[in-house]
């Protein structure tokens, strides 16, 4: 199976498009309090008593409160052939919707059900619906190799990151490898996958089982992984 170049750039576009920022937020607001502290003194001269208040001191307090932001980890997804955590592909959309954003939040964009000729790539089926959170984005369609005629979950792919970090954080494979794992590492922990080179119509790549396979800065063992792709989606 190859992910062709048409189907990569397409769940690109659709992901950089969602991802006007990303990464950790930290706003810091110093708040600063004076307090007077008023004292009184009380003069006794003959028959009459004179009260004086005065202010003696000023006591300045500064307190600083600081509110961050953390992207949401997301171990529970873990990077399958046949699923994304316990999304098995060939199951319904909005169930698939609900569970993913229980773990990691809301989308950040949602196509909706769309035809496939709008997006500009050989997406398969009458309708199809990519839901994305960050770096993250699933594919629903009508048609694939798991189900035909009825809306169903198709394909992710994770990555490549669009910001210093990848969003969400903690997608993993079931040997604890994800984007930014090196090459070296991908095949000691999977020591059944594949390094391909670059050839005419796609970079350096990988596939650990059909169905699970992913993208390479390079096929040195220094070299990184950039993302994943599950299932079947555009352009196979």
């Amino acid at each position: 199976m190859t992910w062709r170049r048409s189907g990569w750039l397409l769940v690109g576009m659709l992901v950089g498009a969602a991802c006007g920022g990303g990464g950790d937020a930290a706003d810091t607001l110093p708040t600063t309090t004076s307090v007077a502290v008023a004292t009184t003194s009380s003069t006794i001269v003959g028959d009459a008593t004179t009260t004086t208040v005065s202010t003696t001191s000023t006591t300045t307090a500064s307190t600083t409160s600081t509110t961050s932001t953390t992207v949401p980890t997301a171990a529970e997804l873990i990077l399958r052939n046949d699923s994304l955590g316990t999304a098995l592909f060939g199951t319904d959309p909005d169930g698939v919707v609900r569970y993913v954003s229980s773990i990691i939040g809301d989308p950040t964009a949602d196509t909706g059900w769309v035809d496939p000729i709008s997006l500009g790539a050989p997406c398969p089926g009458s309708e199809v619906r990519f839901v994305t959170w960050g770096d993250l984005v699933l594919f629903f369609t009508d048609d694939s190799p798991v189900s035909r005629g009825t809306r169903h979950f198709a394909s992710y792919a994770y990555g490549p990151p669009f910001a210093a970090e990848i969003e969400p954080l903690g997608l993993l494979t079931s040997a604890g490898i994800s984007v930014g794992s090196t090459v070296r590492d991908l095949l000691v922990a999977h020591p059944e996958a594949i390094v391909n080179p670059e050839d005419e119509l796609t970079g350096p790549s990988f596939q650990i089982a059909e169905g699970l396979f992913g993208f390479l800065t390079g096929i040195g063992d220094g070299d990184t992984i950039i993302s994943f792709v599950g299932g079947f989606g555009c352009g196979e």
